[in-house]
């Protein structure tokens, strides 16, 4: 049967829960007098939504509502995902749940009643998370709703979206994506889609001179006074203008609605408190006070810290290390202590023997996904070619292991990144080639950044992670450079150490961030295997 999406548009959210007097989960009454920056997200039935937002604003609250809604007036199937399973137990027990309770006109709706699922009516709400393939199989629905969009799993995400398609072809209307997210560093995610958008801004009118404009940090903010101040005049901006600001759009040709939520205009935050955050974690301040994406040194190579790092010059070229970044396209840096000199890519192995043999480098290349050249390359040049595995330091035995028996090197993923990355902006890292040579290893580099994320088990780890679809490909290629120019430093190298080989099997991190057990005699059986095109190499 074909929904029409007219009727829940005249009964709409706000007046559903203004006469039904709904409270949040905590019993408080929802009001759009401090939330009046809320009223339009309310409102708006846009197909495709884009929303950046900072912490501690109702937003979840308006999720929930939005949610039971468009199910009950607009006779929408709903899935509405999170980064894991337990997120979405940690969602749904303490703000779904006690919402209903709280509500009888939302208890009133309730059918069925499960924690990862809401029968409405007829229809389903579907609360899931992104960690596991098997979780967007076999539901289906008319609006999909993703949660943290940043921090969830980008494929499992394509999975759900497929999971609209029967929507569209049963109404046209329908087939809703919003995806709302803290953001985290620029491009990726929320922001991409966020820059793809109409990109509206909450503008607040200045009572003392009449400037009419968005609040920004810090240029809106009185230190010493601990007040929001006009970015004009310098006088007080109060509650009252916070509450009568309106949204506006940068772009009015676009399709997808996007709005930028920051604590700077939210009226119960003070002054002080956004002062406060600022003094902590830039990172956190940046995603989760001001609702904005950041790259510190520590989270990711920025193009600045390459540009200090360059040193044009003469290079003797003397004691040089390559690393090879393994694929159908070879990826190469190559260099000494003194600096990076070269770097390119190839599809023909013969120019990367070529290159060490040139130089009569160390040479260290990545194993996957194709190790038989590698490996030869390994027996042909004993002691100055490896095959290089990321393998987790569970034993505290170093970010480097040499194994120079096999021919093998191991090293600890997160470490070595990490290690590098703290070296590029100490400077420790030199590259002998000016702006213009290193524009493609510079947008290589750019694409990384460090993330903190809850394990299966909810352990916090920090992981290095690729924004989805685009290169980074060279800066794995200086990762083997930085792991071979140990060998020319001497036994221990700087971050390295020889590892004992006692025959126990180590865990490799596949580039999908997958895991599997280290066994060479299954290389040596991949190595029998001709090349074939890969994901890594599309």
């Amino acid at each position: 049967m074909a929904i029409d999406i007219r009727e829940a548009e005249s009964f709409n959210a706000i007046t559903f829960v203004l006469n039904n007097n709904i409270v949040n989960e905590n019993g408080t009454p929802i009001e759009f007098v401090d939330h009046s920056f809320l009223i339009d997200p309310y409102l708006d039935n846009t197909e495709i939504q884009a929303i950046k937002k900072c912490a501690q604003i109702g937003w979840s609250t308006l999720s929930i509502i939005r949610s039971f809604h468009l199910a009950r007036f607009a006779g929408a199937n709903i899935i509405h995902t999170f980064p894991s399973r337990s997120i979405t137990r940690d969602f749904v027990v303490p703000k779904v749940d006690p919402l209903i309770e709280k509500n009888p006109i939302l208890k009133s709706m309730i059918g069925l009643d499960s924690r990862y699922l809401k029968q409405i009516g007829d229809r389903f709400i579907y609360y899931r998370g992104t960690w596991e393939q098997t979780e967007a199989i076999s539901i289906s629905a008319s609006i999909l709703i993703n949660d943290e969009y940043d921090r969830s799993n980008p494929k499992v995400l394509r999975t759900y979206k497929s999971r609209l398609d029967d929507a569209k072809r049963e109404n046209p209307q329908l087939g809703w994506e919003w995806r709302f997210s803290n953001p985290t560093v620029p491009g990726y995610g929320v922001d991409q889609l966020w820059q793809e958008s109409d990109q509206k801004h909450w503008f607040v009118k200045c009572r003392h001179c009449g400037y009419d404009w968005y609040l920004k940090f810090p240029e809106n903010i009185d230190f010493n006074r601990k007040l929001r101040i006009c970015s004009r005049c310098h006088k007080e901006i109060g509650k009252e203008e916070l509450k009568n600001g309106r949204w506006v759009k940068k772009y009015f040709n676009r399709d997808v609605s996007g709005y930028w939520i920051s604590q700077m205009f939210v009226p119960w935050i003070t002054a002080g408190k956004i002062i406060k955050d600022s003094e902590g974690d830039e990172e956190v301040f940046h995603n989760f006070t001001l609702g904005l994406p950041f790259v510190s040194k520590e989270t990711g190579v920025t193009r600045e810290v390459i540009i200090r790092c360059m040193a044009p010059g003469y290079n003797r070229r003397n004691e040089v290390a390559i690393g090879v970044d393994n694929g159908v396209e070879k990826h190469y840096v190559v260099g000494n202590r003194a600096g990076i000199f070269e770097y390119g890519k190839t599809k023909d192995w013969k120019d990367i023997e070529n290159l060490r043999n040139k130089y009569n480098a160390y040479m260290v290349i990545d194993a996957n996904p194709y190790p038989t050249i590698p490996m030869r390359l390994v027996n042909q040049y004993p002691g100055k070619v490896y095959i290089h595995y990321y393998q987790k330091d569970t034993t505290g035995m170093g970010v480097v292991r040499w194994d120079h028996d096999e021919g093998l090197v191991k090293s600890d993923r997160t470490k070595v990144i990490d290690a590098v990355v703290a070296e590029l902006n100490a400077k420790d890292i030199l590259f002998n080639l000016t702006s213009t040579q290193l524009e493609e290893f510079i947008y290589h580099c750019e694409q990384v950044y460090r993330q903190i994320e809850m394990s299966k088990k909810g352990i916090r780890r920090p992981v290095w992670k690729t924004i989805e679809g685009r290169p980074d490909h060279f800066l794995h290629a200086l990762i083997y450079w930085r792991v071979a120019i140990e060998q020319t430093m001497g036994e221990g190298g700087i971050f390295g150490s020889d590892m004992v080989s006692t025959g126990k099997k180590g865990i490799i991190v596949n580039p999908d961030e997958t895991e599997e057990g280290l066994d060479l005699r299954k290389v040596l059986e991949k190595a029998n295997q001709p090349e074939q095109p890969s994901w890594k190499s599309i």
